[in-house]
């Protein structure tokens, strides 16, 4: 059966934003640095769980979401990695939309430490 016309369009919009993952290094960030995923540059949060080097996801979480409910989830969903990620609606005309931090093992060190992409969007 095929989907109907709207799913199909969906998923191909949805492919270019896969496309575009790509890991930003891990830097010191102050609080001052950090942007509300509800402020007016319309950031979402994104959990992307990783299998690599086989295949990733993402999900818009809500504002609510910590880097542990990534990192389970991820783990839920039989990845090896997590990373965290921020998607920005309201920016400056050529300022990047997107940011990533790390890809991060799923084991008990990354408990030590969260790793939230720069600019934050309340990671």
């Amino acid at each position: 059966m095929n989907a109907p016309e709207t799913l199909r369009s969906a998923a191909h919009r949805a492919i270019p934003i896969v496309l575009l993952l790509a890991a930003a290094p891990a830097e010191a960030q102050t609080p001052e640095s950090a942007l509300n995923a509800d402020d007016g540059t319309g950031a979402v949060k994104v959990c992307s769980p990783v299998a690599m080097p086989r295949w990733r996801s993402m999900i818009p979480v809500p504002k609510t979401w910590t880097f542990l409910d990534c990192m389970g989830f991820s783990g839920e969903m039989g990845a090896s990695h997590f990373q965290l990620g921020c998607v920005f609606a309201n920016v400056t005309p050529h300022a990047q939309k997107y940011a990533w931090g790390p890809v991060v093992p799923i084991e008990k060190a990354a408990l030590a430490k969260p790793q939230p992409p720069i600019p934050n969007c309340g990671w």
